[in-house]
């Protein structure tokens, strides 16, 4: 009877635990939020970085499209078109996105906000999951290392990249899942948590693979009381081996569903390139790296560059360090423990494992995103360090040995953050290395760690009163994770809720103007890249996911699953694009608007916001087969398009260059530097070029630089301001210069490092006239739609001539499409290739090209996931098999045992 009490309340404290491993992060982060005065507690929201330009804008369309009856699996918002799927796995798939449909469009800050908290304290409840039946200790002291976890280092960077937080969730799950299946061979928990991480995030859920072999062998090893040869610990293991086998590969199966099409359409991104440096065994960082376990270390100013995020809380430091000093864990111990760190610890050091642990691509921005792991596994060192009972199983100079080895590390970090990145980035200068300096703490953070360390020894090695020290230890670590939360914040640029919500229902009203929204069959292209959802971003907002966020068929995009060739064919006629992750709608002539099937522009700041676009031409028409040949050249934009207009047939001088009536150069001065934006990246010298040139036709006048030395925020027309909206300081992209008169005399000047670069620089105007001719013959040719088509189902009829037996279709040519003309299927054929340089050369698939016969033609065109079909059927086949096993296995067969042994009870 005295056991079940006994038992009975340790479920109660149980519960009362599990309750407070979620609140506490809950209330910390609401107090948080509060205090930065964050939507719903104020006007600010997340809106910033990644949230504002990316998840925001995807979550909103995914809102959309599912509230609407609009969602497909292929969409026109994500630049020229792309399949979806690489999309949602890598942003959105979360049961805790299920919030947005909550909240209404404009609200959707506030949903924001909500998944976040709630994840980063579900990311406490699952630790003490682990905790408790991974240690079978329960306790109020459990609720420290629960809140170290949900706020550790890496929470605090990168909370703001919420898809990653579920992986923080499911790995206490994962492990215990290990647990049980080292100690009972019972594979359930490992395989479902494991499938569920690689679903929520195939990105983590690799990390978390390699993971689980690492805790797994060290699982198997760690059951040895003594060091035991490995041939033995794989015979005695083997069946935990075997199982452990085959639950990976059925989580593996299980996820395929995602997997397979997820990888065919990543295989499809810039992502792919190869870097040499990025294999090499060389470090990344030095001994200031210890500086990071001190708090406030790191904040957002350094967010795309910095050492690793390994702050926990001083008492968990303080802990890690008493494990390797306590009398009370023995040797071998201790031991194994240090090669399980020092193996993650060389995940994070040495570049080659860092890359192979980044999915073999090093991180464009947020470096060491495994370092969540090396975190795990110091916290559940830190909690068997504190499960000795260091206060009385230490003595004297084994506790100060504890303290002076943390201050020691410390004061080593910071000092060395002072010296060892300045030698580094002199010995090997790179753009990273800046990052790196810049990033490192002040020293004068060395000061208050000291003293959170001492404070923390006297409280877990002096203090006699335990529920008050455990109280004391509890507000110590809430108060010092918390407020290296909110050190982490500095320099983020919030938006504003209120402006936010005006700005939308604004944009949407235009775009209704245009049924933008609306599915319509003309499945017309927008320009919208002067919206007013900028006006509520206190930072720099580029307008990339502009048609994500409101769902129309744009031209421009932001994300990791940008397809690659899109983006080159789209960079080659001019588009500006700084990285292989983002293509904008800058960079326009009225030939790409024909070509990207480009109907209206639009612009909130006119009276007028709407602009019917003649050179509109439908989303696809009939053209000769020698555009369908055309090679595009990279860095070549006007040379491109001058061939385009060529294979188009039209009249010689349509792009009509200017006449260069002179050229001059001379140094910059202190007032002509007042002339370039402070946040321009171009180094070194700089001159003023000045071109004076007469225009020859009547037009829009565009320009083109192949040298990237060019300052587009210094330019000016006649002495007057042209500077983009974009930041293109040091690009290649086509620039408007305005519309112009033939014989009009301007003078186009502007700041550049290569002064001789500019002599290849292009000029030249669209003549209006005979451009429009050209369009209006390719209007009687048009793919006109039929009102049964869709998006991924495009049906439709075209008429084809001796002379344009092509149809070009402003969709690129990307895997999933089939087409038929006239009930027959034909391949689909590229309409012109793309080209780029950088860092291999690569020729591209252009947009689709289907040929046509002479007369009427019916088209058909339809869109099919790659690999969506077979990773369905493995990832059924793996779950029915997983299911069989568990019945038989995991419940049968315990079952039956359980039966056997009553029975042999009660013979007995």
């Amino acid at each position: 009877m005295k056991q079940q009490r006994h038992t009975l309340a340790a479920l109660r404290v149980s519960r009362w635990v599990y309750g407070g491993a979620f609140f506490i992060p809950f209330i910390i982060l609401c107090l948080i939020f509060w205090h930065l005065k964050i939507t719903p507690f104020g006007p600010r929201n997340l809106l910033f970085s990644d949230m504002g330009t990316q998840y925001a804008p995807i979550l909103a369309n995914l809102r959309a499209t599912i509230l609407h009856g609009q969602f497909h699996l292929f969409s026109f918002s994500l630049g020229s078109g792309s399949g979806i799927i690489p999309l949602l796995t890598y942003y959105v798939i979360s049961p805790f996105n299920l919030l947005i449909f909550l909240f209404s469009a404009t609200k959707l800050p506030i949903a924001i906000t909500w998944i976040i908290i709630l994840k980063i304290s579900t990311i406490g409840l699952t630790m003490a999951i682990f905790m408790r039946h991974a240690f079978l200790k329960s306790g109020w002291s459990m609720l420290l290392f629960t809140t170290a976890f949900s706020l550790c280092g890496f929470v605090s960077m990168y909370f703001y990249d919420m898809m990653w937080l579920d992986s923080l969730i499911w790995l206490p799950l994962v492990a215990l899942g290990l647990h049980r299946l080292v100690s009972l061979h019972r594979y359930g928990l490992y395989t479902v948590s494991l499938t569920a991480t690689i679903i929520s995030n195939y990105y983590m859920g690799y990390m978390t693979c390699l993971f689980s072999v690492m805790y797994f062998i060290y699982l198997i090893v760690e059951h040895q009381p003594t060091a035991t040869p490995f041939k033995t610990v794989w015979h005695m293991h083997w069946p935990a081996i075997r199982q452990f086998t085959i639950g990976s590969l059925l989580a593996g199966g299980m996820s395929m569903i995602v997997l397979i099409p997820t990888a065919m359409g990543m295989l499809l991104t810039g992502k792919s390139n190869f870097f040499l440096n990025n294999y090499l065994p060389t470090p990344m960082f030095g001994p200031e790296v210890l500086a990071q376990f001190g708090p406030g270390t790191s904040n957002y100013m350094s967010h795309l560059y910095h050492a690793p995020s390994l702050f926990m809380g001083t008492l968990m430091f303080l802990l890690l360090i008493v494990y390797f000093v306590s009398p009370q864990i023995h040797a071998v111990e201790k031991k194994r423990t240090m090669w399980l760190l020092i193996t993650m610890g060389l995940g994070l050091f040495i570049t080659l494992f860092n890359t192979a642990w980044h999915m073999f691509q090093q991180p464009a921005g947020f470096p060491y995103r495994n370092v969540y792991f090396f975190t795990f596994l110091a916290l559940t060192t830190a909690y068997r360090a504190w499960q000795t009972h260091p206060s009385q199983s230490m003595n004297d100079p084994q506790k100060v040995l504890a303290f002076v080895w943390g201050a020691g590390l410390l004061i080593i970090g910071f000092l060395s953050a002072q010296v060892i990145p300045v030698v580094w980035d002199h010995l090997l200068p790179s753009y990273n290395h800046d990052l790196y300096i810049m990033s490192q703490p002040n020293f004068h953070l060395l000061w208050p760690a000291l003293g959170l360390l001492l404070l923390n020894t006297m409280l877990v090695f002096i203090s006699e009163w335990r529920p008050v020290r455990l109280g004391l230890l509890g507000l110590l670590i809430s108060v010092e994770l918390g407020g290296n939360f909110l050190l982490a914040t500095r320099g983020m640029e919030w938006g504003n809720q209120p402006k936010f919500e005006k700005a939308f229902h604004k944009d949407t009203q235009i775009l209704d103007q245009v049924t933008a929204t609306k599915s319509k069959p003309n499945l017309h292209r927008i320009d919208y890249s002067h919206s007013a959802i900028g006006e509520a971003y206190d930072g720099v907002y580029n307008h990339y996911n502009d048609p994500v966020m409101y769902n129309y068929a744009g031209i421009s995009s932001y994300s990791s699953t940008l397809v690659e060739q899109a983006r080159v064919f789209q960079h080659d006629l001019g588009y500006f694009s700084p990285n292989v992750r983002r293509i904008s709608s800058q960079g326009y002539s009225h030939l790409t608007d024909t070509l990207m099937g480009v109907k209206y522009r639009l612009n909130a700041a006119n009276a007028e916001p709407v602009n019917l676009l003649d050179s509109y031409a439908g989303i696809g028409f009939a053209v000769p087969k020698k555009l369908g040949k055309l090679q595009l050249d990279d860095q070549a934009a006007m040379i491109n398009q001058q061939r385009i207009l060529a294979a188009l047939g039209a009249k010689k001088n349509t792009l009509s260059p200017v006449d260069v009536l002179k050229v001059t150069t001379h140094r910059a001065t202190e007032k002509d530097m007042k002339r370039v934006s402070k946040s321009t990246e171009i180094p070194g010298q700089r001159f003023v070029q000045t071109f004076k040139i007469r225009v020859t036709a009547t037009g829009l006048l565009h320009a083109y630089s192949p040298a990237n030395a060019i300052v587009y925020s210094s330019l000016e027309i006649n002495g007057r301001s042209v500077k983009p909206m974009i930041k293109a300081d040091g690009y290649r992209y086509l620039i408007k210069l305005g519309q112009f008169t033939k014989g009009d005399v301007i003078k186009v000047s502007y700041l550049t490092q290569q002064p001789l670069g500019g002599y290849t620089n292009q000029f030249a105007s669209l003549n209006q006239k005979r451009y429009i001719k050209l369009v209006d013959s390719l209007k009687q040719q048009r793919f006109k739609l039929r009102a049964n088509s869709g998006v991924t189902w495009l049906s439709g009829d075209v008429t084809g001539t001796k002379r344009r037996s092509l149809l070009y279709l402003s969709i690129p040519d990307t895997p999933g499409w089939t087409a038929t003309v006239n009930g027959k299927p034909v391949a689909i054929k590229s309409a012109m290739h793309a080209q780029s340089l950088i860092p291999v050369r690569q020729n591209y698939k252009g947009m689709i090209g289907v040929p046509l016969q002479q007369g009427k033609n019916h088209v058909v065109l339809s869109y099919t996931t790659p690999g969506l079909k077979l990773g369905m059927v493995i990832s059924l086949a793996s779950f029915a098999i997983f299911i069989l096993l568990w019945f038989t296995v995991e419940w049968q067969r315990p079952l039956r045992k359980r039966e056997r042994d009553l029975k042999e009870e009660r013979h007995f």
